[in-house]
């Protein structure tokens, strides 16, 4: 089964994505929270590294949490 999430949840994992992107320029944090929020591992990872470069997407990827599958 998939997972359950509360809706206090998803509310506060949307501010962590808002608060992780925010030093982005607003159309790239744009795209960076549309992938973030639509997490599919490897793949989000790689598409998050190609539009920021490495370094940017381990920083933001550190502070909401997400690891690399």
């Amino acid at each position: 089964m998939g997972k359950e999430f509360r809706p206090q949840d998803v509310v506060k994992r949307k501010k962590v994505i808002d608060e992780a992107v925010r030093d982005l320029s607003p159309g790239i944090g744009d795209v960076a929270k549309e992938i973030l929020s639509s997490w599919n591992g490897n793949e989000s990872e790689k598409k998050l590294t190609g539009l920021l470069g490495r370094e940017q997407t381990q920083k933001i990827l550190k502070k909401v949490k997400f690891k690399g599958t």
